[in-house]
């Protein structure tokens, strides 16, 4: 950024000494503990909003991204993504007379079938997410059940098979282009309790990306511009289903790691990205 001609400060969210209108553009980037304080962050947004603050990505996105309810909207758009059921405190609720009660029953009518994953749609880093085998999947219920009862809406997946062979890989988009692509081994491993990250498991090395991949981020993001605007970044997770066509795993428009370690002179177009942005503001 320095070599751009950007004064550019590392400043934290939550920071009650900083002074928001002093800066011309805030890059919402690497609040990796807002999953923990979400009304403080929704309230953060909506501050800098209030000032005037020009922000990327926008509050708008910010918000909408922050839940991943967001993968509902693009699937309605086309985009294909892993297959999906949401198991919300609602649905608890209707079912049953009390949360608690509720998280059960409803647990208890779920169709598991084969491998599955767990998660709730507010999580980062694999907070609260597991891998469940078919003889695991009481103790998947009871997953399912602990998140729905603390008012947490819960995604439910099938485990895509290919991620034991193929991991995960992630595209990057500045300004709308693609950047370049890295490759994720498996984060999500047999028999261990959901817990408050995975990180610990990320292994992450620079990778290329497939023709069929980049149409498919490309069809990600173009599909989130199309309700939200231009993005600044974005990182699009991908995974091949059972048919090996590329799937959405999620689309991180807020806090992504955008991994310029492995591939460095993707710092310097970024920083021309955020000139141009200001340039616009």
């Amino acid at each position: 950024m320095a070599a751009a001609g950007l004064d550019a400060s590392p400043v934290v969210w939550s920071d009650p000494a900083v002074d928001w209108s002093s800066f011309d553009l805030v890059v919402a980037n690497g609040a990796w503990d807002n999953i923990h304080h979400v009304d403080e962050f929704l309230r953060w947004i909506d501050h800098l909003e209030g000032l005037g603050t020009a922000m990327v990505n926008s509050p708008a996105t910010l918000r909408w991204n922050f839940d991943k309810q967001y993968l509902r909207t693009l699937e309605s758009a086309g985009v294909p993504i892993v297959p999906t059921q949401w198991i919300g405190p609602s649905r608890a609720q209707n079912r049953a007379g009390s949360d608690h009660a509720g998280g059960a029953a409803v647990a208890a009518q779920l169709e598991l079938d084969g491998e599955v994953v767990v998660k709730p749609a507010i999580s980062g880093g694999g907070f609260q997410t597991a891998r469940y085998e078919p003889a695991e999947h009481a103790a998947a219920r009871a997953h399912i059940a602990a998140l729905v009862d603390a008012g947490t809406t819960v995604m439910l997946q099938p485990y895509q098979s290919s991620v034991d062979d193929d991991g995960e890989t992630g595209l990057i988009f500045m300004g709308g282009d693609f950047s370049h692509a890295i490759h994720k081994r498996p984060m999500i491993r047999r028999g261990v309790a959901p817990g408050p990250s995975l990180i610990q498991n990320q292994v992450v090395t620079a990778s290329s990306a497939t023709p069929d991949q980049v149409a498919l981020g490309q069809q990600a993001v173009e599909a989130a511009a199309s309700v939200l605007g231009p993005t600044t970044y974005a990182r699009v997770d991908l995974v091949r289903g059972a048919d090996r066509r590329p799937a959405l795993l999620e689309l991180e428009l807020l806090d992504p790691v955008l991994f310029f370690t492995t591939a460095p002179p993707a710092a310097a177009r970024f920083a021309e990205v955020l000139v141009r942005v200001l340039a616009s503001a």
